[in-house]
């Protein structure tokens, strides 16, 4: 097996999907190896038993270069580390866009587990762009349909995403989700590191901070709520040094949020854990990009969770009553903090729903069974 993913820098949850799947085809005696430009040593380290395949040298760029402009050189330098190792692979799995371009006169099998289709990557107004994506599509939607041979999304919004865009259904797989290891949150050390008082009442949002994680939206939320919860606070849990980041920076400065927001930065997956622990709701306003796992984690720790409408797992949310899905975020937030019992019933029911449902190793399971059918 050849799992390839474009870029392995830091932990995110595609990062996490991929060592996941390494280790486990690793546990079943299955050869496996990991082909990406750049992997990181927290990344490397936990996948002992995968070999990593990089190129001889590093592909970086400065931040300022758009992704558009890097877009080609990143294929064709995924496609050219492909066709010197492909002969000793049966099958390969790509994840993440743009990857998929990458699988261009592939000689073997291929499955993508497709987190979200590259349209999303796209959501810059001017026509530029627009046409832009036009051509990647189109260009998208004829190499998946010669070379990948089965895709896999995650949910049913991802489905009907993926079968409106490509006229193809794909399977359906939910990720798994390491129940015992979130439920297991320190909170004192959270609130200590981060300085949180225990009068605080406290939102999360876990993600990379990127306009699809929408942190903008979180911010705006304390900012409205300030007065009527005075002892409001969120921890913006995430990496972000980029042009997004920067305006999440300076609009906390012009509105004179400092005491309120907390930038914290790229953690480790025990201090996340511990943040889930510590705070009293998780907020995810995330646009149809990215952010599955961190909700159902949360849940793990008997947190309420709430979500857009256009968030990817916003259904499986509502269908099991398990968080709440709302554009009215303010409001909310508002009632979780005047009514937290009920909330609380509701997350309750979450970490049991998620400890029965959600399980890496029937991911992985799903996984495998679709490599040996193809």
């Amino acid at each position: 097996m050849l799992i390839v993913h474009p870029r392995m820098s830091f932990y995110g949850g595609a990062e996490l999907v991929v060592v996941k799947l390494a280790n486990y085809l690793t546990k079943k005696g299955i050869k496996n190896a990991i082909l990406t430009l750049e992997i990181s040593q927290e990344i490397e380290k936990d996948v002992a038993g995968t070999d990593i395949i990089t190129p001889k040298k590093p592909l970086r760029f400065p931040s300022k270069i758009p992704f558009s402009i890097t877009l080609p050189m990143v294929v064709s330098t995924l496609a050219s580390v492909l066709r010197k190792n492909i002969e000793r692979f049966d099958v390969v799995n790509v994840h993440n866009f743009p990857s998929e371009l990458a699988m261009f006169s592939c000689s073997r099998k291929v499955v993508w587990m497709c987190n979200e289709p590259p349209q999303v990557y796209f959501t810059s107004p001017t026509t530029a762009v627009r046409f832009l994506n036009e051509i990647i599509t189109a260009i998208d939607k004829i190499i998946v349909r010669k070379y990948v041979d089965q895709v896999v999304v995650a949910d049913e919004f991802n489905a009907r995403r993926f079968e409106k865009i490509y006229g193809i259904r794909p399977a359906i797989i939910p990720y798994g989700i390491d129940h015992e290891f979130f439920s297991k949150g320190d909170e004192k050390k959270a609130r200590k590191m981060f300085n949180l008082d225990k009068s605080d009442f406290v939102l999360l949002q876990v993600g990379v901070l990127t306009p699809m994680k929408n942190q903008l939206e979180s911010i705006r939320v304390v900012k409205n709520l300030r007065t009527k919860i005075p002892c409001i606070k969120i921890v913006l849990a995430g990496y972000g040094e980029d042009e997004y980041a920067q305006s999440l920076r300076k609009y906390v400065r012009e509105h004179k949020l400092e005491k309120q927001v907390i930038f914290t930065g790229h953690l480790s997956r025990t201090t996340v854990r511990n943040l889930y622990a510590a705070c009293d709701v998780c907020l995810f306003p995330v646009k149809p990009q990215g952010g599955w796992l961190s909700p159902f984690e949360a849940l793990c720790s008997s947190k309420p969770v709430v979500v857009s409408t256009q968030m990817t797992a916003a259904d499986i949310l509502a269908k099991n009553k398990i968080g709440t899905v709302t554009d009215n975020f303010a409001k909310v937030i508002q009632d979780s903090y005047t009514h937290p019992a009920k909330y609380a019933k509701i997350a309750r029911l979450g970490k049991k729903w998620v400890r029965q449902n959600l399980g890496w190793d029937k991911f992985c399971e799903g996984m495998v069974e679709i490599f040996r059918d193809i």
